[in-house]
């Protein structure tokens, strides 16, 4: 390289260091300021379940069913339900925006599933973190979720996950909930919830060890995927999806997850 050419560059690279430092401090600056978006964006939905004293409304799984319907019953069961709003991390404040509509839009789509199911009547078990108590971000916000999701529902029961982190149940508890399907003649056992691969596939590959002879799915409509597992460019392609009604990325997940379990798809709830 001539010299003359090289002291022309250094000249330029000193001329404009300024303007480089001002562009790099915008995007830092931009950087920063999205993080607070997100974070708020987090604010607003803990927002839309405000602390509450009073106590968890759904009910615990009995023994066997209050009332015994001659006619076989199809069975929701959902794991962790709401996980990634209320037992998240501050990493969780650093998710692309791509990643936060994806787990607003699960979050909003299996509260209105659940939502539905419950004033139909229809039999639901929610899966419950245990110790949420502790180990939630917001214990009385989750308590007011659980409470205006379910909270009024004549058939939908809880139990309790044996830690926060996981969805294996204790063994009394399998026990219990081995003894209430077969009370109320279960036809189909729908699985949604999350983690897919996570807490969701230790449950199902835990139920499906113990409750033989009932046709068990994992529902992809509302099953929810841990951002953590996904890039960006995936959960902008999965929501692309699933808001045009096409869950096939979500079942390709769950194979790419190594899981094998039996998939069934539902007809939409409606549309967000």
């Amino acid at each position: 390289m001539p010299f003359s050419h090289f002291t022309c560059s250094r000249t330029y690279t000193r001329g404009t260091r300024f303007l480089f430092s001002a562009v790099a401090a915008a995007v830092l600056l931009s950087a920063g300021c999205a993080s607070e978006v997100r974070a708020k964006r987090f604010t607003e939905l803990l927002q839309l379940y405000p602390e509450t004293q009073s106590p968890l409304k759904v009910r615990p799984l009995p023994d066997a069913a209050l009332a015994r319907d001659p006619s076989p019953r199809t069975v929701t069961i959902i794991v962790h339900p709401a996980y990634a709003l209320f037992f998240r991390n501050e990493k969780r404040n650093t998710y692309s925006e791509a990643k936060y509509d994806l787990l607003e839009y699960q979050l909003f789509q299996e509260t209105r599933y659940i939502r539905d199911a419950a004033k139909k009547g229809d039999i639901i078990i929610l899966v419950i973190p245990g110790g949420y108590e502790l180990d939630s971000i917001a214990p009385p916000s989750y308590t007011t979720y659980l409470n205006s999701m379910a909270g009024e529902g004549q058939a939908v029961y809880f139990i309790r996950s044996e830690t926060t982190h996981s969805g294996i149940i204790a063994l009394d508890t399998t026990v219990k909930l081995h003894g209430f399907l077969r009370s109320i003649r279960t036809s189909k056992i729908l699985i949604g919830g999350g983690f897919v691969g996570r807490c969701q596939g230790e449950f199902y590959r835990q139920f499906t060890t113990y409750v033989e002879n009932v046709p068990t799915f994992i529902v992809p409509e509302i099953s929810t995927l841990s951002p953590d597992d996904i890039s960006s460019g995936d959960a902008e392609d999965i929501l692309t999806g699933i808001r045009n009604k096409d869950y096939q990325l979500i079942v390709d997940f769950i194979g790419n997850k190594g899981e094998e379990p039996n998939i069934l798809g539902m007809p939409p709830t409606g549309s967000h």
